[in-house]
């Protein structure tokens, strides 16, 4: 299982990260606390895998797992973060679900925050933990192994996050957009689209009260006015990344 995980780690990673399908829930409590889990649907990747000659190593493998691992063992190995980083590491988790009978593998990082002020923070760290891990830095399956791995990034990576208790407002970051054409990861996802592979990501926000005002191309609002839903695909991104911004008073 080992291998075959790293196997469809590598792969995933040089196709976006994997996160050909990413569900990220953000839930802020009455005090600003709350959590951000991101769950990363790779599970196309199973039959890619499959084309690429992954069948042998399935037959040896066990056909599935379900495990949630502790951040605490790696989070000082990891370079250059805030011991407030590193901390926020310590409490979070990582569950990775794999069925390849029903070819399903997710991935599930949680990760606790103290204000939403450091929700750009567990974004950032998430996306060092998982790229630090697949290096072979971390204790994590596949950790160990031969090869390398991209940088990891998402499309928060050309947007600005201004959150406060109250208030949620995200931007794209006009002058890096401008500046992508030279980004390997920009670079990446121009190239999976034309391999005419989709990715899809979809954010939702849990209030601890009802919003005020929301604003947003494609957001949608629950009934109660708690629950903020945002979907954009990948052509959307190149397209017209205006999409992925939003406001959100509360």
């Amino acid at each position: 299982m080992k291998k075959i995980l790293f196997s469809l780690l590598t792969l995933s990673g040089l196709l976006l990260a994997g996160c050909l399908e990413t569900t990220q829930e953000i839930t802020i409590q009455e005090d600003g606390s709350g959590t951000l889990t991101s769950t990363n649907d790779m599970s196309a990747m199973l039959s890619v895998l499959k084309q690429m000659g992954g069948d042998k190593q399935a037959e040896e493998a066990d056909k599935s797992m379900d495990s949630t691992f502790s951040m605490k063992e790696i989070a000082d190995s990891l370079p250059n973060l805030t011991e407030a980083q590193k901390e926020m590491i310590r409490k979070g988790s990582l569950r990775v679900i794999m069925n390849l009978d029903d070819e399903k593998f997710m991935t599930k990082v949680s990760l606790p925050f103290g204000t939403p002020a450091d929700i750009s923070t567990c974004n950032t760290v998430s996306q060092k933990l998982m790229a630090e891990s697949l290096k072979g830095k971390g204790e994590l399956p596949g950790a160990g192994e031969e090869g390398g791995m991209p940088e990891t990034k998402t499309f928060d990576d050309y947007y600005k996050l201004e959150f406060s208790n109250g208030l949620l407002v995200k931007t794209l970051d006009k002058e890096k957009f401008a500046g992508a054409a030279e980004d390997p990861y920009f670079k990446s996802i121009q190239e999976t689209a034309a391999m005419g592979l989709t990715m899809k990501t979809t954010y939702v926000i849990n209030l601890p009260r009802p919003a005020k005002t929301v604003e947003g191309k494609g957001i949608t609002l629950s009934e109660d006015r708690k629950k903020v839903t945002l979907s954009a695909e990948l052509e959307d991104f190149l397209d017209e990344p205006s999409k992925l911004e939003f406001r959100i008073e509360y």
